[in-house]
């Protein structure tokens, strides 16, 4: 009866909601793995400039020697809310391994843990313990 204003009911009434609802819910997945992606990043960015910063103030004490440079390293990995794993001192050089917490909410996927080295740039080699050769 369409000459009185009835509309025939159709077999998709209301599948517009549904394909709505999933198109949000898409949406959502989506921002929150932009979201945690973000966030482990900047994990890894504090993390690695915390361990930079660490073994600089580590390598500077021990060059100074006026204090535990281990003890300076963690001062230093503190002070940008990341914790000092790992120091010790090779020659004039100093490695540390420093961790940075992820958000609460992504406690799940862990720290970050990034390691640096620092030092008197005659003495650096890719193998601890090695000073590098002179040239």
């Amino acid at each position: 009866m369409t000459t009185s204003g009835w509309r025939r009911q159709t077999v998709d009434g209301g599948s517009g909601t549904v394909l709505a609802l999933a198109l949000i819910v898409v949406v959502l997945l989506g921002a929150g793995t932009i979201a945690a992606v973000g966030a482990a990043i900047v994990a890894r960015h504090r993390a690695a400039a915390a361990a930079d910063a660490a073994a600089l103030t580590g390598a500077g004490a021990l060059a100074v020697g006026t204090a535990d440079p281990c003890a300076s390293a963690g001062a230093a990995a503190g002070a940008l809310g990341a914790r000092l794993v790992q120091c010790r001192t090779v020659g004039a050089d100093v490695d540390v391994v420093v961790e940075a917490a992820a958000p609460p909410w992504l406690r799940w996927a862990g720290a970050a843990r990034l390691n640096a080295r620092a030092g008197p740039a005659g003495t650096y080699s890719e193998k601890p313990g090695r000073p590098a050769a002179a040239s």
